[in-house]
Order: C-alpha cells, then structure tokens, then sequence
C-alpha cells in the first residue's frame, strides 16, 4: 500500500524491528517511575534536543496528543490569546480554546495571505505553522516577525504537520506543539511540547494545579524524567530508537522542501488537477493540497490501485485532495502516485 494521508501516514520501516526490541527488552512492563523508564525518557528528550535543534532552556513534555496540548497551553499557559487562522485547524484550535477561556479572540486571514501581525494589543498569539487543510505554511522568516510583534506576549504555534520536516528556529516561539504520526514518521498516540522559560514563567503566574496535566505539574515530573500519567512508554521507546538513526532536521529539511517542489512541479502540468495554493510563499512544503474536480473519484480510483490520499477537509472538502510529503515516505513511491495520476486525468 502506498500511503500519501497527511496523518497518520507512512511509518519508517525501522518501527517494526524497534517494537519488537522494545517487546523483548521488558521495557513495556516497567513502572513509570522506575530508573529505566527515566533512562529511557532522558535519552529521548536529548535525542530530540539535538535532532530538532531545541535550545538548552526548553522544556519538553509527551502528552497524549496535540488537542491534549491546546487545552494545556489553555488551561496552563494563557488566558487572553488572540488566533490568527487560514483554515479549519486553526479555528478548531480557536474553539476550544474558547470553551476554556471564552474572551478568546480570532483574526482570519487569507489563504493565499502570510499573517499580517503588527501588534498583539497585549495578548498572546496563537497560530498553526502548517495547516494540514489547506497545505498553507507560516514561513520561518514570518514568524520571526510575529516574534517581534509580539513583544513580552507569548507565541504559541501548532505545527502538528510539519515539526521535524522544517527547519524551525525554536526559539522564535515559546510553545510549539506536536505529535507523532505525521513528519517524525511514528504511530499515532503521543504528543510533543516545547515550552520556553517565559512560557513557564507565565504558567507560575497562573499558578493552575487543578488537572493532572497542569504544566507545573507535567514540570515537575518531567524534569525527574517521570511523567504524573502511565505514559504510552512503547511511544518513548520507538521515538527514541528513530531518532537515533534520523539526520538533525536541518538536513531532512533540504530534502523535503526539495521534493515538495518537485511534487508541485508536477502538479502544474497536470492539467485538469493542480495545487489548490497559487501563491508559493505560502505554500506548505509537507502537505500539498490540490484542487480536483472529481476528488472522490479518483480516491477511489488510486484506492484500487493500492494508493491511499487525503481527502479535502474544511471548506475544501469537495474540492481538492492531499497528499502528504512526509520525511518517511520514500522517493520511488511518488513516482507511483505520479503514474497513476497521469492516467486518471486520461480517463
């Protein structure tokens, strides 16, 4: 089966073998609090330190998942923030938040449009990097920007899609939020914080003990490299031994940008498909939405095939498809999917 679904999506071959080590090592049935499951949980966080280019300051912290994480940044983190979105990931984003914190404000923009943030009026800014609905992307130099703008509030960004497929600078956001089923090519089931001192600074201001996943709390835990849950400790193990055998992001990051304007290339001169962004500024370089007139059809058709694409999602659901770019799906498969959509268009 060639899987091109924006999450979860292909897995690296490597898990199977790293699940099965993780089975006969007796890892799985150690008590959270014992020295190897804090062994363990302490290699993971330096591994991704290193590979993500995280700096030394940051905490970072597993959750269940990335909604987990936006109910923390809610509950924990802030409680006036302002969204700025261009797609259904953001608003949805938005709307929780609203249910813990109703003075929450939203800003859309564009689809086609970078984020215009001259000034935060005192509020945090949330925002998603990558939105998987549309296959729209926040650059790097824009949310240096935001950054500036943002003064002494703090940044907080969802890049679900796209951490460990772009180059971030991580320190250009107090809280970017994660999982593991999309560009770190693992199963679903585990979510990833990175979390500043300014962020943390504000969540003793807020001085919030009342979940079990408050961060002063995931804090204290996670810096004895416990967790304050059972954690999905097989999630640890595989991410662990992946990243050991992954490059830093710096270069996996060439490689997906460079085969992302290569699948957009494509996709130009298919004719009666093409990407659904025109602007390439904006352009996500990890999930590439792409506008069809029959989307359901050739679903189907890339479906007998043994090919599997995301179907449009928000306002884009009867009109486009998606495909993901992600780090663990391998070159040879693309040209796959490339024949196969030559041949549908012929159809």
């Amino acid at each position: 089966m060639y899987n091109f679904y924006p999450g979860p999506s292909r897995i690296y071959p490597a898990v199977k073998r790293f699940a099965q080590e993780a089975f006969e090592s007796g890892i799985l049935e150690r008590n959270h609090r014992s020295d190897d499951f804090m062994t363990l949980l302490k290699e993971c966080i330096d591994l991704l330190r290193d590979r993500l280019n995280v700096p030394a300051d940051y905490k970072v912290f597993f959750t269940s998942s990335a909604t987990e994480c936006w109910e923390i940044c809610a509950q924990s983190f802030s409680k006036e923030a302002r969204f700025f979105y261009n797609g259904a990931f953001g608003e949805k984003w938005k709307i929780y938040t609203e249910r813990i914190n109703p003075g929450t404000e939203g800003e859309a923009f564009g689809a086609e449009e970078e984020p215009a943030i001259r000034s935060t009026e005192g509020r945090d800014v949330c925002l998603v990097a990558n939105e998987t609905s549309n296959g729209t992307a926040v650059s790097p130099a824009t949310i240096g920007k935001i950054r500036a703008a943002a003064g002494d509030n703090l940044v907080m960004i969802d890049a679900v899609s796209s951490l460990g497929g772009v180059n971030y600078d991580i320190s250009r956001g107090d809280i970017w939020i994660s999982s593991s089923q999309k560009c770190l090519g693992l199963p679903s089931g585990m979510g990833i914080m990175l979390v500043s001192p300014a962020a943390l600074r504000r969540a003793s201001e807020i001085n919030d003990h009342r979940y079990y996943n408050s961060a002063l709390f995931m804090e204290s835990n996670f810096d004895r490299f416990q967790t304050p849950y059972t954690p999905n400790i097989l999630a640890v193990y595989l991410l662990k031994h992946l990243l050991e055998d992954l490059d830093n992001v710096s270069v996996i990051a060439e490689r997906t940008a460079r085969r992302a304007a290569g699948i957009y290339r494509f996709l130009e001169g298919l004719g009666t498909c093409g990407p659904l962004i025109r602007n390439e500024a904006v352009r996500s370089s990890t999930v590439v939405a792409v506008s069809c007139a029959e989307p359901g059809r050739l679903s189907r058709y890339l479906a007998q095939h043994g090919a599997i694409i995301g179907k449009g999602y928000g306002a884009w659901q009867s009109s486009t498809f998606r495909i993901a770019n992600f780090p663990a799906i391998p070159d040879a498969d693309y040209e796959v999917l490339f024949e196969l959509l030559r041949s549908f268009v012929k159809l």
